[in-house]
């Protein structure tokens, strides 16, 4: 639907004055809106419920509605007044992925997935709209499942609880609100399953990304720092949630073997003599990466990590 304003002018005077002539406009300027509507086309009939249409620039838009593919075909117009959700992703692989997902499910779980990268994006979480596509047959594949008396035990349930606080809590959300749409309560292992969605959904379409891989990673440095400096984390603490930030991606690049170009030398110098308590368990950290991993830290990787660490340690002394 598209609205034009149209303006019209009345009151015209033309007035004589002397040996020229002044055209006086006296304009009331007279506002009228008018709706032009445009019919929109099916591009594709994905399902009884789903089709794909496109805006005025080409981009195409996956729509669904309650029978608003129900004997249609590519060409026809949309009925707009079946229409309920409208879902865009900018990668056009993506968007043809997901329609590839949409044809085989019901469109309720498209629906949830949404509910549920709006409730990441508004955590401050930077998921990837990959997420629509992965995340959106996971949960459909999960129901089956369920519905097969095939449950699925999380392994690594408690380390994503731990290390994914807001991405496990989301789970847990969304856990609910297939209950509510279709009472069957997945459970917690679930929810540990699509925290790991989001999380691979954070790192990267292109990363070689093994949210279990990089969990233990993860787990590993923080024992070596608990272990080396004789602490225990408070993870409630603004310090300690952004050095779980740090070791996520931090462990993303050590798999994908992705080397930071370093840019700090001098302040690295600097912090390295003012802090050498904290910079030995940078040591220790380096030391473990390069013997498990074969992966050597650059001078900005052991800047960051030693601030983090710096900053635990103040907190503990407080």
């Amino acid at each position: 639907m598209v609205s034009k304003t149209v303006y019209g002018a009345r009151d015209q005077e033309i007035l004589y004055y002397g040996q020229s002539f002044f055209y006086h406009i006296v304009s009331m300027v007279v506002k009228i809106e008018l709706e032009v509507r445009m019919a929109v086309k099916i591009v594709r009939v994905l399902n009884t419920n789903a089709v794909v249409s496109s805006d005025q620039e080409g981009r195409e838009l996956i729509i669904t509605g309650a029978g608003i593919g129900f004997k249609k075909k590519k060409g026809e117009n949309l009925d707009e007044a079946l229409a309920d959700k409208t879902y865009y992703l900018e990668s056009v692989d993506d968007s043809r992925r997901l329609q590839e997902v949409v044809k085989e499910i019901s469109e309720e779980y498209l629906e949830i997935v949404s509910r549920i990268v709006k409730t990441a994006r508004e955590e401050g979480l930077k998921v990837r709209d990959s997420l629509y596509v992965t995340l959106t047959d996971h949960i459909n594949s999960a129901v089956d499942r369920y519905r097969e008396n095939i449950a699925l035990k999380n392994m690594m349930k408690l380390e994503i609880r731990k290390f994914y606080p807001k991405e496990y809590e989301i789970g847990l959300r969304a856990v609910q609100w297939i209950q509510e749409q279709n009472d069957e309560n997945l459970g917690e292992d679930e929810a540990a399953f699509i925290a790991m969605h989001i999380v691979s959904a954070e790192l990267g379409s292109g990363s070689n990304v093994d949210v279990n891989k990089i969990t233990k990673l993860i787990n590993a440095v923080l024992q070596i720092v608990r272990i080396h400096f004789k602490i225990e984390f408070n993870e409630k603490s603004i310090s300690y949630e952004r050095f779980l930030t740090h070791l996520k991606f931090f462990a993303t690049r050590v798999f994908d073997n992705t080397i930071y170009q370093d840019s700090m030398q001098e302040i690295y110098k600097v912090l390295i003599e003012e802090n050498e308590y904290a910079y030995s368990g940078v040591r220790k950290i380096v030391e473990y990466i390069e013997k498990q991993y074969s992966y050597k830290l650059t001078i900005d990787e052991r800047l960051y990590l030693l601030i983090h660490i710096k900053r635990i340690l103040d907190e503990q002394s407080e």
